[in-house]
């Protein structure tokens, strides 16, 4: 009996499976990569990238010891490549070496971060020399004075939760978030609202912002936003003239429609450069929160790609723009802003 035991245990030895080495993907750092193919795989060079990896690091550097904790380039680069790919996680995943679990963590490691820095990037100009700067920046446009800035709304793509679904199918017939945001003439992003879904018309997302208290209450303000037809005609906010019969009035639109143009060309180099944004990338597997967080995290690299004049991409096509429609809720025409715009008009452009 005892041999027969013996002979059981050694038996079972040998059957014991071998525990095999953990094997991990090749990983590509992106240092040793030459800059043109960091710029077409992250569409930012590797200052920018090196520099976002230290900027991040405190939220991104792993809180354990353990041996095999993904580095900070890792989760950045990973980000990267889904924010700039358009793709789902898995192919953006298997290029940076990591599985899709992993990947979407870093994903969402890193947007969190940058939100968090979006008010450091993403700023109004509310100082006097900003102003001057930024209003003398958009004059050479087209020579409409006093501008601060342009404003419009895009629309981003998601998968819609099912309880609420017709919440986020806009008239453009796909659903969506609907996000609001103001740039300068440099194309830097200014001020963003990024909560509301895409049956929201964009008149009622500006009446919802924090635009209007910006201006009204703010008494170092001198200047105007330009908008669309879209958005009712304010004091702070100039639309083009309806059906314009003067010499004047055609002047004003002409100069109003080259200025405001700055906005659908910044939507355009953000969905161009950030192709997770663009309904051609695909529809974002996330939630609603989610996909805000992600725009805002896009709208914060973009502003640093621009400070740091980076090229925007080639061959750029602007972002879908909902066509020109009446709010469903029209404000009655504020007399003071039509006595401001006629008197622009009549000094300025005529």
């Amino acid at each position: 009996m005892a041999l027969y035991l013996l002979a059981q245990r050694a038996h079972a030895r040998r059957r014991r499976r071998v525990p095999q080495e953990r094997v991990f993907k090749p990983r590509i750092q992106f240092l040793n990569m030459p800059e043109e193919q960091v710029m077409r795989r992250y569409q930012l060079n590797p200052e920018m990238i090196r520099d976002l990896c230290h900027a991040l690091e405190c939220d991104l550097q792993p809180s354990t010891g353990r041996s095999h904790a993904l580095p900070v380039y890792v989760k950045v680069t990973a980000a990267l490549n889904f924010y700039t790919s358009g793709t789902f996680q898995t192919p953006a995943g298997d290029a940076a070496g990591i599985s899709q679990a992993s990947m979407s963590r870093c994903v969402s490691q890193v947007t969190t971060a940058l939100t968090r820095r979006a008010n450091a990037y993403i700023r109004f100009p509310f100082q006097p020399r900003q102003q001057a700067r930024t209003k003398e920046e958009f004059l050479r446009i087209a020579g409409f004075p006093n501008v601060l800035g342009t404003l419009g709304c895009t629309h981003v793509a998601l998968k819609p939760p099912s309880d609420h679904e017709n919440l986020y199918r806009n008239p453009l017939r796909f659903h969506s978030m609907n996000m609001q945001l103001v740039c300068n003439a440099h194309g830097m992003i200014t001020h963003v609202v990024a909560e509301f879904p895409g049956s929201v018309p964009d008149a009622h997302i500006l009446s919802c912002s924090s635009l209007r208290g910006i201006f009204e209450g703010h008494q170092n303000l001198d200047g105007w936003l330009l908008a669309d037809g879209t958005y009712p005609l304010k004091p702070w906010l100039l639309t083009p003239v309806e059906a314009a019969e003067t010499a004047a009035e055609q002047r004003y639109n002409a100069a109003h429609m080259a200025t405001q143009a700055v906005v659908g060309r910044t939507v355009g180099a953000l969905k161009g450069r950030f192709r997770c944004l663009d309904q051609a990338g695909g529809v974002l597997q996330y939630s609603p929160l989610k996909v805000c967080h992600i725009f805002v995290a896009c709208c914060v690299l973009h502003n640093m790609a621009v400070g740091r004049g980076i090229a925007m991409p080639e061959g750029v096509e602007l972002g879908a723009r909902l066509p020109d429609q009446a709010s469903p809720h029209p404000e009655p025409l504020s007399q003071e802003a039509q006595c401001l715009r006629q008197e622009l008009i009549t000094s300025y452009f005529s």
